[in-house]
């Protein structure tokens, strides 16, 4: 949309008309429409103001009725994709397009994201025992905290796309045939890490049984608090601690 012409040109062209001349006369000298001068003279003489009005108008938001319907449908399931609430306002009789619903959304200030927590944190023990481990937190040294954590990587995560001239091949490497998971596994202390590990292949209980006895016993030292987040390793994990707990006071 252009711009309004200036209310100095305006300004012009109704005192010129005011002064007698014809709106065709007037409007072939300054270089406009002869609808624009005509417009403009009408305008003076009904409000005083050769001002230009309101550009544009507002457009009625299509959503905005639904508004209470699709809230609804976000508090009951979060997760829902745009494709998914835009299917269900067609089902309802409301066609939009994608972006229309991603713009109601993010005028709602809504954003698309999500953080998972394990569902045993619901259980009444669990959920004791949390509390529990939050009391103890501020009698702790965190120079005696130890967190062991692992991460790892594939090689069929290399990126399978790029970019490339048209018409011509874009190659990569990456292995063929063999995909290997790499493990990392380390202790780490406020200030350093300690006991670092790598696994050729996924960990299972046998791998983690030899980096506990091999590699983080040998260097816990007394006093130390071991943590871990992985809920999901045997008991026998426990007694390995406990052999630890008597040969280095940990």
């Amino acid at each position: 949309m252009t711009r309004p012409l200036s209310n100095d040109l305006r300004e012009r062209v109704v005192v010129a008309i005011a002064a007698g001349e014809s709106c065709r006369t007037v409007a072939a000298r300054f270089g406009i429409a002869v609808s624009s001068a005509v417009k403009w003279s009408q305008r003076y003489r009904a409000s005083g103001s050769v001002a230009p009005g309101k550009m544009g108008g507002h457009r009625k938001r299509v959503l905005e009725p639904h508004r209470a319907f699709i809230v609804e449908r976000i508090n009951q399931t979060p997760h829902l994709s745009l494709h998914r609430i835009k299917n269900e306002l067609a089902a309802r009789g409301v066609k939009v397009s994608h972006d229309t619903v991603w713009q109601f959304l993010w005028r709602e200030g809504l954003r698309f994201k999500k953080t998972l927590l394990a569902l045993e944190q619901a259980r009444a023990d669990i959920a004791r025992r949390r509390q529990r481990w939050r009391s103890w937190q501020s009698g702790l040294d965190p120079r005696q905290l130890v967190f062991i954590n692992e991460t790892w990587i594939k090689t069929n995560m290399a990126p399978l796309r790029g970019w490339g001239p048209k018409g011509k091949r874009l190659r990569g490497l990456a292995p063929y045939g063999h995909w290997r998971t790499l493990t990392f596994l380390g202790a780490l202390r406020c200030d350093r890490l300690t006991a670092p590990c790598v696994f050729d292949g996924p960990i299972n209980g046998q791998c983690f049984r030899a980096y506990v006895e091999q590699q983080l016993v040998p260097v816990l030292e007394p006093g130390d608090i071991v943590v871990m987040d992985m809920c999901g390793r045997p008991r026998w994990c426990k007694r390995i601690f406990r052999r630890a707990r008597s040969v280095v006071g940990c």
